[in-house]
């Protein structure tokens, strides 16, 4: 039996289109980082990491309650929107009022400055704890491209109101005011695709047939999310703020963006492995395919991008130090002339390594909760959170080169390990999943043999560099995918297309 075309259509649609708007945000962050102190985008990496966890908790988890629920009424909906709403307004209030005493134990070398990004970023939160709900009704029917555009609308939004920002000389704050623009224009967008409202009204008894799923589904996504972040915690008050812009931004180009792939895979495949979740053999074939096409097109991006890392950072240096002379006097243009990124390279291509680890399991997650194993996934993050805390005290000595090495070393332990949980869960072998990933290994294996033959020979400046990378990447990965993986790209393109489903059985195998 092959999983529905109209479902397996839907979902590689809704992982195509809602992965659009995260390059435009990853290109701004990069910006950022590059025309502003990295001490200061530190101090905000810091303040950001405490906001989205507390806009986390106050999600509560009720929009994945409703996706899992085969049954839900509009008042599971409104009575979930005012308890998370409410929730978040009071969190807002807490972190506003605490913000500068919070600043003085934890704020870095100038916690003024701290308490004030903390302080106007904890507006975000109200907004972010009521926009899960919207998604979720889109996600119940499917609507991954309605999403897409709402994720579109808040992205241009934040680009725009960033631009404008940073042109005004706001500093800092530019990146700051812009994030919560971000987040409003989202909750709109998502508002107007959900085409709901919310009624004035509050069922305890719908909230609580929803809100056990929801409880233990934030205690795990917040347990996940420290051990995603525990590297920042750690380097934070042992290396400093400069230390963790470094990190940041080398985790920013790695790990963030799968982070963010991971979040549209969950939207997307959450909801399809919910509505195949008893038929274990079309999930196997299901998780495969997802497994391998992430693979087939992350894996070459990543190698590029080891390959060309030092080139980036140059052109990095070079656009600063051309920026010239400032509305803040020659202090900022100085510090900016003098700016070298080249301490990120070494955690960068490291973490790389670990990106590409944590790009096949990116599913895995999905499939625990489409079988109801939400308990699994609090327990996954706890053990790994017992891993990683020791690992990371020890390796932070060695500075943040140190603390990515564990990332990575760890990212390949635990990615056997949940592999093998979903083994048990599908009636899945390790034979199987190895050969599923064998072609995009291939190549990737021959693209990055290539890139790095080719690299030293390419002329001109850092800018003219980084042209001819992205040219030789795109017609190298072709190429390579064209010998060794055309039958997958064949395969997706269909399935995008609407004319096959992406987890046919006579699919399987992925041949040329």
């Amino acid at each position: 039996m092959a999983i529905p075309l109209s479902l397996a259509t839907h979902a590689t649609r809704g992982v195509f289109w809602t992965s659009i708007p995260f390059v435009l945000q990853m290109l701004m962050g990069v910006l950022f980082y590059t025309y502003l102190p990295i001490a200061e985008m530190g101090r905000f990496e810091w303040a950001l990491i405490v906001v989205m966890f507390l806009a986390l908790v106050s999600d509560l988890g009720l929009g994945a309650a409703l996706i899992q629920r085969r049954e839900v009424t509009d008042s599971n909906f409104t009575s979930a929107f005012w308890a998370s709403f409410l929730f978040g307004i009071a969190i807002t209030a807490i972190v506003v009022y605490t913000a500068p005493q919070a600043a003085r134990v934890e704020g870095g070398a100038k916690p003024e400055e701290f308490a004030r990004i903390l302080s106007v970023l904890a507006l975000l939160i109200p907004f972010a704890s009521v926009s899960g709900l919207f998604r979720a009704r889109l996600q119940r029917d499917l609507q991954f491209r309605a999403m897409a555009l709402a994720e579109a609308v808040s992205v241009v939004s934040y680009t725009l109101s960033a631009l404008i920002l940073l042109s005004l000389s706001f500093g800092v704050m530019s990146v700051v005011y812009s994030g919560v623009v971000r987040e409003i224009a989202l909750l709109l967008a998502l508002w107007r695709a959900a085409r709901w409202r919310p009624r004035f009204s509050f069922s305890a008894a719908a909230l609580a047939e929803i809100l056990p799923f929801g409880l233990n589904l934030t205690g795990s996504r917040c347990v996940t999310y420290v051990s995603n972040n525990l590297a920042s915690l750690v380097i934070f008050p042992r290396l400093g703020e400069e230390a963790l812009g470094y990190f940041r931004f080398a985790y920013r180009l790695t790990l963030m963006p799968l982070a963010r792939i991971s979040t549209v895979i969950m939207r997307v495949f959450f909801p399809t492995f919910s509505a195949i979740q008893d038929d274990d053999d079309l999930l196997r074939r299901s998780y495969l395919r997802t497994a391998q096409t992430i693979s087939l097109f992350y894996w070459p991006a990543l190698a590029a991008g080891f390959v060309f890392a030092a080139d980036g950072l140059d052109l990095m240096r070079e656009l600063a130090a051309n920026l010239g002379s400032t509305p803040d006097g020659v202090t900022l243009a100085g510090e900016l002339a003098n700016r070298d990124m080249m301490p990120a390279l070494t955690p960068m291509r490291i973490l790389i390594g670990a990106a590409a680890m944590k790009a096949v399991g990116a599913t895995v997650g999905s499939v625990f909760l489409a079988k109801g194993k939400a308990n699994w996934v609090l327990y996954w993050s706890l053990f790994s959170l017992a891993v990683l805390i020791p690992a990371l005290l020890w390796s932070v000595s060695m500075g943040i080169s140190g603390v990515a090495a564990v990332i990575a070393s760890s990212a390949l332990l635990f990615l056997i390990l949940t592999q093998a949980l979903t083994n048990r869960l599908i009636g899945l072998t390790f034979t199987a999943y190895l050969h599923s990933l064998a072609r995009p290994a291939l190549a990737t294996a021959v693209l990055f043999a290539v890139l790095s033959i080719a690299r030293p020979a390419l002329p001109g400046d850092a800018l003219a560099r980084c042209l001819q990378a992205v040219a030789l990447s795109l017609v190298a990965t072709g190429l390579s995918l064209r010998f060794f993986a055309w039958g997958l790209c064949r395969d997706f393109w269909r399935c995008l297309r609407g004319r096959s489903g992406l987890f046919d059985p006579d699919m399987a195998d992925g041949s040329p």
